[in-house]
């Protein structure tokens, strides 16, 4: 029996480790000084039917091992959609640092062998068409994920490291959102291939354009009305996101980008721009009105090119503003437009993690944190409905009806990956960071994925088979072509 290190040595190499690997070895030798590796062990729980799930196990590898594809093919269709909501319940990944029971990756593994069973074997009296139709209706019902990056200023830096961590991983959802800082991130994530990206990421971060703000001199605020400068941060977003249309970012890395942007007019609504809706819309214009946080820059109209080059006003008569005022996590837009179930949120607004660092928190100290913040978020909501209301034809309406829409969104999404509060942080939220600085914020963000990597692994493994699957099928109805040249 290996002996076991104090676990105030196994605490501080959790803390101190430098990669995945490394945090994921600390955290399993912490969980077995902890006895938490035997938690994993049993398969009781209060959250899942276990003997439901070993019975499905069973009965799908004896129908695998028999050949039976037939009745293969409805027991994992039933499975499946039965136990779908028990073992999403995120209750399952606050016991161990090192994941969840093991009887859930069991159950797992037999569900994607037995879809690859399915794909890749003829199933008597279905045709490869119908299997495929079948494939590709059961992915659309059982939904994809998204990663969803909030703003931050500075803060959302951090969403690199939180990209880095996934994509290093090969966890990294092909839908991404973003909003204001996160905006800029998931554009400069959208706009590479996949090679490129391992570059971004392989290399030295030096290559990252690092200076996206500039204040402006007290006559040039006077006389813009506003405290930066937009030309500085426009540089900052083409220098890393380039210059590209939505389904131009598409069509280059596969990967789906969705930026929001805010209306300055009160009957317009909301928008999340990307590949379907607004697909020759350019990114970097986007990407700087998401980043127009009123009375620091001035709103931004968004541009297009049309398909002879040519640069064109999009939706001309309209200027948006900062995407974190009316749509910072665009849910139900996402699950509309893209079919997303999973929601993975990097969530770094000043204005917000203070109230959600109880979250991975249990007892009666994290339930009483959480009583507060809610009573704090819904007064502070309504105090600004009733105060909008209250001064409809007043100039500070259009500010309390803004403020309002920060105050009434959530936060949060079905797996959540929050930016550390430190207070003394805030000192530099709104300043371009050092080049240690830039470190730092990766730095943390890869430490705040590093958690949550079972959880998003466990939860979005079944979605993430589904296209190599339905690929696979496609690849086996593609016409063989026959060498038949005579002799």
């Amino acid at each position: 029996m290996r002996r076991l290190l104090p676990r105030f040595d196994l605490q501080a190499r959790l803390d101190q480790a430098q990669s995945y690997a490394e945090w994921l070895a600390a955290a399993e030798a912490l969980d077995e000084a902890e006895g938490l590796l035997e938690w994993r062990q049993t398969d009781g729980s209060a959250f899942f039917h276990e003997r439901l799930i070993r019975d499905h196990i069973r009965r799908m590898r004896t129908l695998r091992q028999s050949g039976d594809l037939e009745a293969l093919a409805a027991l994992l269709q039933e499975s499946v959609y039965r136990h779908l909501g028990e073992l999403n319940n995120p209750e399952l990944y606050l016991y161990a640092r090192s994941g969840t029971k093991h009887v859930v990756t069991e159950y797992l593994d037999e569900v994607e062998c037995v879809m690859r069973t399915l794909c890749e074997q003829t199933i008597p009296g279905m045709s490869e068409a119908r299997k495929l139709a079948l494939f590709e209706q059961a992915a659309l019902i059982y939904g994809r994920p998204a990663l969803m990056l909030s703003g931050g200023a500075a803060f959302g830096i951090y969403h690199l490291g939180v990209v880095k961590a996934l994509w290093e991983q090969r966890l990294l959802p092909q839908t991404l959102a973003g909003s204001s800082m996160g905006a800029i991130v998931a554009a400069a994530v959208c706009n590479r291939s996949d090679a490129e990206l391992d570059d971004l990421f392989a290399e030295s971060q030096d290559r990252i354009h690092r200076i996206a703000l500039r204040w402006r001199t007290p006559v040039g605020m006077w006389k813009h009305r506003t405290a930066m400068d937009e030309t500085q941060v426009f540089e900052h977003i083409v220098a890393n996101a380039g210059s590209a249309t939505f389904l131009d970012a598409y069509r280059h890395s596969g990967r789906i980008l969705n930026i929001s942007v805010s209306p300055t007019r009160t009957r317009q609504k909301p928008r999340v721009l990307n590949y379907l809706t607004s697909p020759d819309v350019l990114v970097e214009y986007a990407a700087q009105a998401s980043c127009a946080v009123p009375g620091l820059f001035p709103p931004v109209a968004l541009q297009a090119r049309r398909a002879d080059g040519r640069q064109m006003p999009y939706m001309s008569t309209e200027t948006w503003i900062d995407g974190t005022v009316h749509g910072d996590l665009p849910r139900e837009r996402l699950a509309r437009l893209h079919n997303v179930n999973q929601t993975i949120v990097s969530q770094a607004n000043p204005h917000v993690i203070p109230f959600i660092t109880h979250r991975k928190q249990r007892g009666i100290q994290a339930v009483g944190k959480r009583v507060v913040s809610s009573f704090i978020h819904t007064g502070t909501a309504e105090l600004l409905d009733i105060g909008r209301q209250l001064l409809e034809k007043t100039p500070l309406n259009p500010v309390l009806a803004q403020a309002h829409a920060v105050a009434a969104q959530t936060y949060l999404g079905d797996i959540n990956i929050q930016y550390p509060f430190r207070p003394s942080a805030y000192l530099k939220v709104i300043s371009n960071p050092t080049p240690q600085g830039l470190a730092d914020y990766i730095r943390a963000g890869e430490r705040a994925t590093w958690p949550q990597m079972a959880m998003i692994r466990d939860l979005t493994r079944i979605s993430r088979v589904f296209p190599e699957c339905i690929a696979v099928i496609r690849e086996r109805m593609r016409p063989r072509v026959v060498d038949a040249r005579m002799d």
